[in-house]
């Protein structure tokens, strides 16, 4: 009897504990693609998409047998329809997942060269030169590259100044950095809508809808006003004096971000003042 009852209690304990791993993984993925899709246009499409499996469920326990079967036939779709429009989001939760205390025991950092770039960010913001530096991380921009001019090339300050000087073929779009090599020039980012009625222009718009859907540190430089922002995780800051760019840039790469109020601001429609 006793062999009998601390068999059950060992069982029992398995059992406990496989139920415990199962909802704290569970609740990690779903964590991390709240995380991801929170401040993106795509958590909208997932609350309608939720709304109609809800809807669902409550036609099927009232017997409501037309919207049961309507639902029921678009319900196969639904899933296809989230995993294609939501690329980006799902790439993003996936890598933030990997950026846990956890994963990041196994993630070796890459190291940054970032002389060349804060040098010919301070040289375009001094000149007044309009400019959109992409530096990617964990989420790679290899869809965004594969549209653009490829380039792969050593990162230098020359060149930097030389695709966005003004009238070249180059100048306008972004410049994309990946792996420690310019990696394309001309590339178009996804525009955000969270600016409203700011009177900051198209660069600073598809900074912010970079960041918005990836992990990128995207740097912007006004070609009005001279002034220099900096986009990351869905929000902006700005402006960013020059001396202060290299230490920030850092820390954002390497994932140790001071306080909010330290580094920046959410950007909101209330925005006034911003360059073009």
């Amino acid at each position: 009897m006793l062999e009998y009852l601390k068999t059950f209690l060992y069982l029992d304990y398995q059992a406990s504990v496989r139920v415990f791993i199962d909802i704290l993984l569970v609740s990690v993925l779903f964590y991390s693609l709240y995380m991801a899709l929170r401040r993106t246009r795509g958590f909208q499409l997932v609350i309608g998409i939720g709304s109609i499996l809800l809807l669902g469920t409550i036609a099927n326990y009232f017997e409501l047998e037309l919207l049961d079967w309507i639902i029921s036939s678009v319900r196969p779709a639904l899933l296809f329809l989230a995993i294609v429009l939501l690329q980006p989001e799902l790439r993003r939760a996936f890598a933030e997942l990997t950026n846990t205390k956890f994963f990041k025991l196994f993630n070796i950092k890459p190291n940054y060269e970032l002389e060349e770039i804060v040098e010919a960010v301070r040289i375009m913001a001094s000149e007044k030169t309009g400019s959109i530096i992409a530096i990617s991380k964990e989420i790679s921009l290899r869809n965004i590259i594969e549209q653009s001019v490829q380039l792969d090339a050593i990162i230098t300050s020359p060149l930097l100044l030389t695709i966005f000087k003004k009238n070249t073929a180059l100048h306008d779009g972004a410049v994309i950095i990946e792996q420690n090599r310019i990696a394309s020039a001309a590339s178009y980012l996804p525009m955000s809508n969270q600016l409203g009625t700011s009177s900051m222009g198209a660069r600073h718009r598809s900074a912010l809808g970079l960041a918005e859907e990836t992990d990128a540190v995207v740097i912007v430089t006004s070609e009005e006003t001279g002034e220099i922002s900096v986009c990351h995780e869905g929000k902006m800051i700005h402006p960013v004096k020059p001396f202060e760019l290299k230490n920030l840039i850092s820390n954002l790469l390497l994932d140790n971000e001071s306080k909010e109020q330290e580094l920046g601001i959410k950007i909101s429609p209330n925005v006034k003042e911003a360059g073009k």
